[in-house]
């Protein structure tokens, strides 16, 4: 959008003199939100004179005269960061209001979307709403890192408000969107990516920018799915602020510059300016869609919307450094039952331990991860096969090598009672969690009734889904235990009815960082 307008704003009237010369050039340089946020407040001293590890000029671009950021509290976040420096080479001059509005939105498959109330629902309800009437939905998000829109919506996943309390469990939010191996980068690109494949199209929601939805994407010969828009009242929008730069000794042909800035910001704030944001999807700053060409607006977008509250600069912090904690180092505990009903399922690759031993390249040297074998019954369920920590592969392997089968039953109430306790214990940084208990079933006996029930309320405010892998072909039909142990604690159920291994390996691996 703002490329588009410096570029239209370059060739116009106002930057022209009266000999047809150009009176100025714009280049638009574009880089991860976090990013630029960090360089202004932190990083200065970097971006005007670059060290070989520390060249913002490199990763973001050059010094700029003008930041066009995401929301005016992206300025508010730069400034309180920059207050904690002992000196910064740059001052930010933010001019007053923003130059537009776009809200987050819900870009729902038309087909999907029929029967939803669009306005006046919170982010929650409307993926309530769309899952109750399908399951299948999936829901994508880009890059919270990288692009604004995708850190609002963040804030609206996990229940962030100024001063909340109990705020929603990042993890478990996270554990809403589509697997997908990393987010892209932008919206654009992740609203390109989606008809790739037909079927994932059509099941999938988006949250994005209302204006990708008028403009297209530039992404053709692909062909999306129509989609409709669903605006979550809980998330706040896009509101685009102009703010001039001013550069510690930056001052040659200070005047030229100022009055470049000047003429760029009057044309963008009037009445060509607006014509170009609104042809690329805009609304007015108070909501309207009187910046849009009414004749070529799709439908499925609201006349009206009244903005939603203002994004808070706390608040957004909060949101970045909760999905940092959410994708960092993982812990995943594994229990693997040991009982003597196991002897049959235990030597090679297919056997319990070879299976588990598949799953540890989707573990790094900074994840946390330990094995319990689970044998015996009453107040001792299990044994530490590996204990919980970091480690080399080799070394787990080595562990899961000594494994053996115990003459002895197995309690598997009672071990996943205290795999919940102990993550419990280690879940208040929000890193992700997982446990996965993989089994023969020959044991459920134990894991019925108020045992079972005991199980069911722990794992649904454990936070660490619980992934329940069975090694017999109907260990996840309906009514077993195992799935609705995995349901509760909003794990999954693996059994030799599926792919068993490279599905557990994947589950593993949205947990762990991996090994390179």
């Amino acid at each position: 959008m703002i490329r588009a307008a410096a570029d239209a704003y370059v060739t116009s009237d106002a930057n022209t003199t009266g000999d047809g010369c150009r009176r100025s050039g714009v280049t638009v340089n574009s880089a991860g939100a976090a990013a630029v946020v960090t360089a202004l407040g932190e990083r200065t001293d970097a971006w005007q004179q670059p060290r070989e590890d520390d060249n913002p000029q490199r990763d973001i671009g050059p010094q700029p005269d003008v930041w066009i950021p995401a929301t005016r509290a992206d300025v508010d976040r730069v400034t309180s960061a920059a207050a904690r420096e002992d000196r910064v080479f740059a001052r930010l001059e933010p001019q007053d209001g923003p130059l537009a509005y776009s809200p987050v939105v819900l870009a729902v498959p038309k087909a999907r979307g029929a029967g939803l109330d669009p306005t006046g629902r919170s982010l929650a309800e409307l993926l309530d709403d769309l899952e109750q009437a399908d399951a299948t939905t999936e829901l994508h998000r880009s890059d919270p890192e990288s692009t604004g829109s995708a850190l609002l919506a963040t804030m609206g996943l996990y229940g962030d408000r100024p001063g909340a309390r109990g705020a929603a469990d990042a993890r478990a939010a996270e554990q809403r969107l589509a697997r997908t191996a990393r987010p892209e980068p932008s919206a654009a690109r992740l609203l390109c990516t989606l008809p790739g494949d037909h079927a994932v199209d059509g099941r999938s929601t988006a949250l994005v920018p209302e204006f990708l939805l008028k403009t297209g994407l530039g992404c053709h010969p692909a062909t999306r799915v129509p989609r409709v828009a669903a605006y979550p009242d809980d998330v706040p929008g896009l509101e685009p602020a102009f703010v001039r730069v001013r550069w510690e000794d930056g001052d040659r042909d200070a005047e030229a510059r100022d009055d470049a800035v000047d003429r760029f910001r009057t044309w963008l704030t009037g009445t060509d300016g607006r014509a170009v944001l609104g042809e690329h999807g805009f609304r007015s700053a108070t909501g309207e869609r009187g910046l849009l060409d009414a004749a070529s607006a799709p439908e499925g977008l609201a006349e009206s919307v009244r903005p939603a509250r203002r994004a808070d600069p706390s608040t957004m912090d909060r949101a970045l450094e909760r999905y940092g904690n959410a994708h960092g180092p993982g812990r995943v505990l594994f229990l693997l039952d040991s009982s003597g009903s196991m002897a049959g399922r235990w030597d090679g690759s297919s056997g319990g331990p070879g299976i588990l031993k598949q799953t540890l390249p989707g573990l790094g040297g900074e994840d946390e991860y330990g094995v319990w074998a689970v044998h015996g019954t009453g107040d001792r369920t299990h044994t530490a096969l590996l204990p919980f920590g970091t480690h080399e592969r080799s070394a787990a392997e080595r562990a899961l090598d000594k494994a053996e089968v115990r003459d002895a039953e197995a309690d598997p109430s009672g071990a996943l009672r205290d795999a919940l306790q102990f993550m419990r214990g280690r879940g208040t940084d929000e890193r992700p969690q997982l446990i996965v208990y993989l089994t023969d079933g020959e044991d459920d006996g134990r894991l019925t009734g108020k045992a079972l029930e005991d199980v069911l309320d722990r794992a649904r405010g454990a936070g660490a889904p619980v992934a329940m892998v069975s090694l017999s072909s109907s260990g996840c039909d309906q009514g077993r235990p195992a799935p609705r142990v995995a349901e509760a604690g909003r794990g999954r159920c693996l059994d030799v009815g599926d792919d068993l291994v490279p599905a557990l390996h994947d589950e593993v691996a949205r947990t762990g960082t991996g090994e390179e």
